[in-house]
C-alpha cells in the first residue's frame, strides 16, 4: 500500500505541467522526509533539511517553491515559527478544486 502511495506521488510530480526543477527537487526532498518518518502524514520538515536535500541555496526560492506546491494542491504546509519545532507538511493525494 505504501509503495503504491509513493509511486502515485512520484508520478503526480512528474506529470504536473510546467513545474520548474526547483519545485520538483523540493517535493522529492519532502517525499524523502516523509519516508524517513515512517510515512506519517502530516510529518515534520525543516527549511534547512529541505534546502540541503533539494540543493536549494536561497531562502526566497525555498518559500517560492513551497508556495507553488501549496497553491497547486500538492502539499498542505503549516509553518512553525518556533526554532526547535519543524513545520508540519502533508502530501496531498488529490488536487484541490479551484473555487
Amino acid at each position: 500500500m505504501i509503495a503504491l502511495k509513493m509511486e502515485y506521488l512520484v508520478e503526480r510530480i512528474v506529470k504536473e505541467p510546467d513545474l520548474q526543477p526547483s519545485r520538483v527537487s523540493v517535493y522529492l526532498a519532502m517525499l524523502q522526509l516523509w519516508k524517513e518518518q515512517k510515512h506519517s502524514n502530516p510529518f515534520q520538515i525543516s527549511r534547512s533539511k529541505i534546502m540541503k536535500l533539494s540543493g536549494i541555496k536561497s531562502i526566497v526560492t525555498y518559500h517560492t517553491c513551497i508556495s507553488e506546491l501549496k497553491d497547486r494542491g500538492m502539499v498542505d504546509y503549516r509553518p512553525s515559527y518556533h526554532p526547535r519545532t519543524g513545520s508540519s507538511c502533508k502530501l496531498l493525494m488529490h488536487k484541490k478544486k479551484l473555487t
